[in-house]
């Protein structure tokens, strides 16, 4: 990976960290500690990312025309050269209000997580509408995380037609009920929490399928699903907390 921008941040501990703007074959990377970060917002001339250390905001801003340096900004303030040392977090609290305070971070973390635990809805959904479309095709073949419900319409609708392949009506059940499962997710990327709890409990009951016969691979998969869901939706739940509290200030 090219290199086009290092910092190294010193707290008051004398705890350093290596802040780095780079680019690959995938495009740019922005990493703190190695930790990838996820872009916060863009401008029509730059694309700005935010970490949190130390109880104060870090700002990457990288340009979009390629000529222009990419800067880091502490509270606002922006670093000259290539290091930098924290000051300890009461000086930083009495200075001036930053631009981007450490409530938008929060805010924009906790979205980021939620959006993460619902995108495992369009996994869990893509993979059954594979499955179910390989099953048609007469292979047992499949991934795990997809729902076992579809296995088990589609196995009854061969028992009782006689063939071996699945009925164009097994499949059609099973793509709506896939599809269901997508849309449950794009709800929960939306914040609507309800919906959130209503998938996780349904992808719960499909995992005891896997209990019943006894699939640890399949069990396996779906709890680490599970758990990804869990986060997500505790994310969901600390960010309309937030926003609760907002409101009510600002009422």
């Amino acid at each position: 990976m090219a290199r086009l921008a290092e910092w190294t941040v010193i707290e008051p501990s004398g705890k350093r960290h290596a802040v780095g703007v780079g680019r690959n074959l995938f495009g740019l990377r922005v990493t703190l500690d190695r930790r990838v970060l996820q872009r916060f917002d863009q401008t029509p001339d730059a694309d700005r990312y935010v970490a949190s250390v130390a109880g104060h905001v870090l700002t990457v801003t990288v340009p979009r025309v390629s000529s222009d340096q990419a800067t880091l900004a502490v509270d606002s303030r922006q670093v000259l050269g290539s290091e930098t040392t924290l000051t300890p977090p009461e000086a930083a609290a009495s200075s001036t209000p930053i631009a981007v305070s450490g409530e938008d971070l929060a805010r924009y973390q906790l979205i980021q997580r939620r959006n993460s635990g619902g995108a495992w809805f369009y996994w869990i959904g893509g993979a059954s509408i594979l499955n179910s479309l390989i099953y048609a095709a007469g292979s047992q073949w499949g991934l795990v995380v997809g729902l076992g419900f579809t296995y088990f319409i589609d196995g009854f609708a061969s028992e009782l037609s006689g063939t071996v392949r699945t009925p164009i009506y097994a499949v059609a059940i099973d793509l709506m009920l896939a599809g269901s499962v997508m849309l449950i997710g794009r709800a929960a990327r939306r914040g609507h929490l309800g919906w959130y709890t209503a998938g996780m409990t349904f992808y719960l009951l499909d995992a005891l399928l896997f209990v019943v016969v006894q699939d640890l691979l399949g069990l396996a998969v779906h709890a680490f699903a599970l758990y990804g869901l869990f986060n997500g939706w505790r994310a969901g739940r600390a960010l309309r907390r937030i926003e609760s509290a907002a409101l009510v200030a600002a009422a």
